[in-house]
């Protein structure tokens, strides 16, 4: 009998640290479209990622609305920013039958997961659905919650505290720095002016407004000020979000092709 309760209270205690973690796990893989995620590289870049791990069944769809709804929220005022990934819990349903439930249910602004590395394991126990909200340079769990636990007004809290912290934690670099694009809308060709504390090499990213990578390059820079001219002719007509990296900053600008 005492051996019975020493294992109980250890397992309790386990599951105690597991809650207690603060910083996100990472992954690299595959979403159902066949786009390669990693995590932290997108954190970096200073977006929201909201994960809610389904079944997929009916009750999941209950709670994983509200967090849907508040990842849309954002929308407007934070452009291509904050994500919405809805994660099989065990990787064992077909894309196919995940994507549809989640149109189904009203959130098809959404990136699918079938992926044992999208692993809900790293946040404490299991639920279904379970909801996360990471953001910043530091990987951090701003939300983390089971069933009825999660709510509209709660993961939107979250979802702005993880975008005001980012904003905070390079309001200094962003003081000195300046990057603007032009014309806007476009249809060819995109020109990028931008100033550089340092020689460095930047990191250019577009993504679509469902948070995808739809076109990167890096190119070494000397300090001052910069201007390139980018060929984005092979591009759709779209809103995109053009994503601007260095060792010190990440900056996003929202432009438009119209052709």
């Amino acid at each position: 009998m005492k051996k019975y309760i020493f294992k109980s209270l250890l397992l309790m205690f386990v599951a105690n640290i597991s809650f207690a973690q603060t910083t996100a796990t990472d992954f690299i893989t595959n979403d159902c479209s066949g786009f390669t995620h990693n995590l932290f590289d997108s954190l970096d870049d200073g977006n929201v990622i909201v994960i809610a791990w389904v079944m997929p069944c009916s009750p999941c769809a209950t709670y994983s609305l509200p967090a849907y709804s508040a990842v849309q929220s954002f929308a407007t005022s934070h452009p291509g920013r904050v994500h919405f990934y809805i994660a099989d819990d065990y990787a064992n349903s077909t894309c196919s039958s995940l994507s549809g439930w989640g149109n189904n249910y009203n959130m098809s602004n959404s990136t699918f997961f079938s992926s044992s590395a999208v692993n809900m394991n790293g946040y404490g126990v299991a639920g279904m659905p379970k909801v996360v909200v990471l953001g910043g340079l530091d990987h951090h769990i701003y939300f983390n919650e089971n069933d009825n636990k999660i709510n509209f007004s709660d993961v939107q809290i979250a979802i702005d505290s993880a975008l005001n912290n980012f904003v905070a934690s390079t309001t200094e670099l962003e003081s000195t720095f300046r990057l603007n694009i032009f014309p806007n809308p476009t249809q060819e060709e995109l020109t990028i002016n931008y100033h550089l504390n340092k020689n460095e090499e930047v990191t250019f990213e577009i993504v679509d407004l469902l948070g995808k990578k739809v076109k990167s390059f890096m190119i070494f820079n000397s300090s001052g000020n910069n201007t390139i001219d980018l060929d984005i002719s092979e591009l759709p007509s779209a809103n995109y979000v053009l994503q601007f990296h260095t060792s010190e900053v990440t900056e996003s600008l929202k432009f438009t092709i119209s052709k």
